[in-house]
């Protein structure tokens, strides 16, 4: 009988398949995106069960050594494939609400491997719905921000008064320089969120550096028919020269020479900041605040542990915003039309990233539009500003009425 359901599944498809989605409306055609998103999460779902099923059947047994070598030679599926699919059926028996939602098709098959991680903590079975929550209202990178502070927080509180153990992250970093038979040279690295937020940013600098040049060297050849294909360098080619450049300037740099400004941004509320600081001292601060709501992150939402935090602060390498501080001068009335200096790096620092709505470019990649039009009377200040990326500040404005 299941099989021949699987079938009528199967038929459903192939009549779906049929449809000329190229004619339907713009409306029409959007919805069935995510209808067929929906289908994909309980696919998912379905698979997860059947697979759980054929593995405790032990059919596989009788020519297989696992469930996975079973898939993978039966239905042809790649291995890293077959042995996530055979992790998430084993997670879901432990997660019945993630399952049903799985199955609902509220929460895609990532979210569901997302949470079979955080489920290895004996902490989940309570949090479990509310952890679904965040899934079915976040974006999900949001979503995945969620779970990492829940799992801080949960890990701080099962750890009591003990050391926080290393990151493995930091621990994991390592780095490599190698010569090729071309003679040519392969750099591969893995490094911690700090350690990886400093040198993208380095890299970024430089290479924006290297694009002007390259764009002001077309423009003087071509003139206003200049177009990014006409430059000399392909992107690829820029990072690499960008990358020996740091290495230069690293080696020409003067040994009493001024450290430059921090590269790394760390975003954290004043409770995590000012409790992470106490224990880091060792001295008697405010008690932790209940919930597992706080922010403690790197500039593009990377979660970082309050220890982390409070090392680059002591480090220098924390600066502090405040918005409306004395110091820091945010809304320049009329006297300026751009954004620039502090108030840019406030928006930025508000914002994060583009305002439109699904938009990641981050705000720092942004250009700083007046919600208000400058034309229109509006002011340069913080609360008329908004990110936006150069397409959608060019295409996306509000338009009145």
């Amino acid at each position: 009988m299941a099989l021949a359901e699987l079938d009528d599944v199967g038929e459903a498809i192939g009549l779906a398949a049929k449809t000329d989605f190229a004619g339907l409306s713009g409306v029409e055609v959007e919805a069935a995106a995510e209808a067929v998103q929906r289908l994909k999460a309980q696919l998912a779902a379905l698979e997860a069960e059947v697979v759980g099923a054929y593995e405790a059947s032990m059919q596989w047994a009788a020519g297989h050594c696992s469930v996975k070598v079973a898939l993978r030679h039966r239905c042809r599926m790649f291995g890293g494939e077959a042995g996530a699919v055979v992790s998430l059926a084993r997670a879901l028996r432990s997660m019945p609400g993630t399952g049903l939602a799985l199955a609902d098709g509220v929460i895609t098959v990532n979210h569901a491997r997302r949470l079979a991680r955080a489920a290895s903590r004996p902490e989940f079975v309570e949090a479990e719905a509310f952890l679904l929550g965040k899934a079915g209202s976040l974006s999900f990178k949001d979503f995945e921000r969620a779970v990492a502070y829940w799992e801080q927080v949960v890990d701080e509180a099962r750890r009591g008064d003990d050391p926080e153990p290393p990151d493995p992250r930091e621990v994991n970093r390592e780095a490599h320089v190698s010569k090729t038979l071309s003679d040519m040279t392969r750099v591969d690295a893995w490094l911690d969120p700090v350690g990886g937020a400093a040198f993208r940013e380095a890299l970024r600098r430089i290479e924006i550096e290297l694009f002007d040049a390259d764009w002001q060297q077309a423009k003087n050849e071509y003139g206003d028919r200049v177009t990014v294909d006409r430059l000399w360098r392909t992107p690829a080619q820029r990072r690499a020269d960008a990358l020996v450049e740091m290495a230069v300037r690293a080696s020409t740099a003067p040994a009493d020479g001024v450290r430059p400004l921090p590269l790394v941004i760390v975003h954290a509320d004043i409770d995590t900041f000012t409790i992470a600081l106490s224990n880091y001292l060792g001295v008697e601060g405010p008690a932790p605040v209940g919930g597992v709501e706080r922010l403690c992150e790197l500039d593009d939402g990377t979660v970082i542990s309050p220890t982390q935090m409070i090392e680059q602060a002591l480090a220098g390498h924390v600066r502090r915003l405040v918005f409306e501080s004395p110091g820091v001068i945010l809304d320049y009335g009329r006297k300026q039309r751009l954004f620039t200096g502090a108030l840019r790096e406030a928006v930025c620092a508000r914002d994060r990233v583009c305002d439109h709505a699904g938009c990641e470019i981050p705000a720092r990649q942004c250009e700083i539009d007046h919600m208000q039009e400058w034309d229109n009377g509006g002011h340069t200040s913080h609360r008329n500003g908004k990110a936006r990326c150069s397409f959608h500040h060019r295409n996306w404005k509000p338009r009145p009425g």
